[in-house]
């Protein structure tokens, strides 16, 4: 009679990180005047402030419910940010 042990495997593993940048851009809305027109958008490089500039983005007043296309240069804040997410990957 032959009795095995049960069989170890040992697989080497190492963190990675991976990064996902973010942008807010707050607009004056059209309709209602308040600085409550919001268009977000995520992005794989950190944004610079005259990319957002130059961009074109559809926007929500939080306050009265207009949606439209704002500029990047008629932005009164801009607020930026990276989300990191760390996994561990077997190699």
């Amino acid at each position: 009679m032959m009795v095995s042990g049960p069989l170890c495997r040992v697989e080497s593993s190492f963190m990675t990180e991976a990064k996902s940048y973010w942008r807010l851009v707050v607009f004056r809305c059209v309709s209602c005047g308040r600085n409550e027109a919001f268009a977000e958008e995520s992005c794989a490089v950190e944004p610079r402030e005259d990319q957002i500039r130059a961009t074109t983005y559809q926007a929500i007043c939080r306050h009265c419910g207009w949606q439209g296309e704002a500029h990047g240069i008629s932005a009164v804040e801009m607020r930026s940010g990276v989300e990191r997410r760390t996994a561990i990957r077997n190699k």
